[in-house]
């Protein structure tokens, strides 16, 4: 019982990968018995923990070719580009759309630096944490805005619970949060951060909307339709609404939890995967050749109207503050991750000291809870070899 009120706080507080703690249960309840001490349980034992950890080895050794090999075999669930100095290396399945996760708050990051630069918002700002609060429900972000909260307490730019403009757009890019991102969503408007798609010409990409307010559809859905939906029926539902009408939804949950009217659901949300999945398919979808251009035009200072370079750079590029050694090897080094339960992706442009530049996009999506162990541990290892092998 004591193993398992450690596994479960590790998973629900400290977010660890369900794995680790299962094994650490079984490893606990063998010990615990007193059966493993004699000579048939001692050989039972050892021959669990040389299965352990082998199972172990394979899950969590360094393995970077794991994402090359897993790109390769999966091309109807994996993307991938590289371009260095503006030419394209790699496209594999380049055209296809695919769900971009947080990636897509890229776009909202290019059109904050816009607005710094026309004067329509100030980063210096002050806004008040309650208003970011409204956008944030707990559980849902991998401990995101927990974490960024904790950071910026830590750190002293909270004053009298309020924190800058500028640093939610730095929460939302390097700690991902979703609330961060919602509120920007709502301060610079769907509008404006649409016609960035359109003014870099991105020819497949989905409009932007809402990530909080998605996963309260299918709740919202049972109390305005006044059904006790079970989840096949939601299911149902949910798969019978264009994706237009999805969007309108999310964009009606989104304003009611901005004037606090969200009063549908009691604070509390917990999703089934079957749910979370069509949740994750529906989040804004582009290809990796959009997002190539979208890193290429960061890297070449052609994102954002003229005098929002640096504005962007500063919110993009927190790889170089968080790891003082990437600035012995780059002079530029910006990125931003995406992740869902069915989604793992990477954007990234580099520039070294001598100049070259490369832009990396990977979206891959689909995976056995395997195959997402195996690709959580080895990304960076593989966006590592990449940069090593290209420079």
């Amino acid at each position: 019982m004591f193993s398992i009120i450690i596994a479960i706080v590790a998973i629900e507080i400290f977010y660890t990968p369900p794995i680790m703690p299962i094994v650490f249960i079984i490893i606990v309840t063998i010990l615990a018995d007193k059966s493993t001490y004699t000579k048939t349980g001692l050989i039972i034992t050892g021959m669990a923990v040389l299965i352990l950890s082998a199972l172990a080895y394979y899950l969590f050794h360094d393995d970077p070719d794991y994402v090359q090999t897993y790109i390769d075999k999966n091309p109807d669930l994996a993307s991938m580009h590289l371009s260095v100095d503006g030419e394209n290396l790699i496209s594999k399945q380049g055209e296809v759309k695919r769900p971009l996760a947080s990636v897509v708050k890229t776009i909202i990051a290019i059109e904050f630096a816009n607005q710094v630069v026309e004067g329509k918002i100030d980063p210096d700002e002050q806004i008040p944490l309650v208003e970011l609060e409204k956008f944030y429900l707990a559980n849902t972000d991998g401990g995101a805005h927990p974490n960024w909260l904790k950071e910026m307490k830590e750190g002293g730019p909270i004053k009298n619970d309020a924190v800058s403009l500028q640093e939610i757009a730095k929460g939302m890019i390097m700690f991902s949060s979703n609330a961060n991102t919602d509120f920007l969503l709502d301060k610079l408007g769907p509008e404006s951060i649409n016609h960035v798609i359109e003014s870099l010409g991105l020819e497949n990409h989905d409009p932007v909307y809402p990530l909080v307010s998605s996963l309260l559809v299918p709740t919202y859905l049972n109390a305005i339709e006044d059904k006790k939906w079970s989840t096949s029926q939601l299911i149902e539902r949910l798969q019978s609404l264009s994706l237009e009408d999805y969007r309108e939804l999310s964009w009606e949950i989104h304003h009611l939890l901005k004037h606090r009217k969200a009063d549908f659901f009691n604070g509390s949300v917990s999703i089934p995967m079957d749910l979370q999945k069509i949740w994750s398919d529906r989040l804004s979808n582009a290809t990796v050749e959009d997002y190539g251009k979208v890193m290429s035009a960061i890297s070449n200072d052609t994102a954002t109207l003229p005098g929002g370079e640096d504005i962007l750079r500063n919110i993009m590029e927190w790889p170089m503050k968080v790891n003082v050694s990437n600035q012995e090897i780059y002079a530029h080094l910006g990125m931003k991750g995406g992740s869902t339960a069915f989604v793992l992706n990477q954007a990234l442009y580099v520039e070294n000291l001598d100049g070259r530049k490369l832009e990396l996009i990977i979206f891959t999506e689909g995976f056995s809870i395997i195959e997402q162990i195996k690709m959580e541990k080895n990304m960076n290892s593989f966006l590592k070899k990449v940069l090593t092998e290209h420079f």
